[in-house]
């Protein structure tokens, strides 16, 4: 059978994509609620109703899957930050909507399965990393890229290191992968907004004096 490009997986058509797209759906499931680590190649066959040698078939390992879900994510969000950049607006706006781009499109849950990723491919170098890699890398010199524009415009501190400021937003980015679940009384939206305005107009900049609320969402 023709393998994929991209993973090394079979091609599914017809008959056997319904069954592959079921493998993704409830392996994402069981990163989500279980951590990527934590979760083998035989629970997901479990979760599907079949046995592990079954998933062979579809995807070479845990890897294989974490590179299904996560890829066409990380093309979305690396596109989505180019349109943004290529925008005749200000470098005040351009991060608003970049940081609103990386947690919609990049949501949480994503986050958590591209951290273990690295940890994977650290721990055994994967040439199938190699597409997704070279996506993050653009990325984030697209982030670089961004302060250096609002330092020419006079719009970012110049005598901050590019670099680091750039890393630094990406950190805040990426943090509610370790803490944040979307709920009821906190939202995407609301993590959006409180990071831009974190980003903005800082947390020692205004509200002076005013009463501390309690937080919404547990730690």
């Amino acid at each position: 059978m023709a393998r994929s490009a991209k993973t090394g997986s079979p091609r599914t058509t017809g008959r056997n994509s319904a069954r592959r797209e079921l493998i993704v759906r409830r392996a994402a499931e069981l990163f989500d609620e279980r951590g990527v680590t934590h979760t083998s190649f035989e629970e997901i066959a479990t979760a599907i109703g079949v046995k592990r040698e079954a998933l062979y078939y579809y995807f070479s390992d845990k890897i294989d899957i974490l590179l299904e879900i996560i890829y066409p994510e990380s093309v979305s969000l690396d596109d989505g930050f180019q349109r943004i950049m290529a925008l005749d607006v200000s470098v005040r706006d351009k991060l608003v909507l970049a940081i609103e781009n990386h947690l919609h499109r990049f949501n949480p849950n994503y986050l958590e399965m591209v951290l273990s990723v690295r940890r994977l491919g650290v721990l055994k170098p994967d040439s199938r990393l190699m597409p997704l890699l070279k996506i993050w890398r653009r990325y984030q010199r697209g982030w670089i890229e961004l302060v250096l524009e609002g330092q020419q415009r006079g719009e970012l501190p110049a005598h901050l290191d590019s670099k680091v400021v750039a890393y630094a937003m990406l950190g805040m980015c990426n943090s509610p992968s370790t803490w944040f679940r979307p709920s009821t009384s906190l939202s995407i939206d609301d993590l959006a907004s409180t990071f831009v305005e974190l980003l903005l107009n800082g947390v020692l900049a205004s509200g002076h004096g005013q009463p501390a609320q309690a937080s919404r969402q547990d730690t």
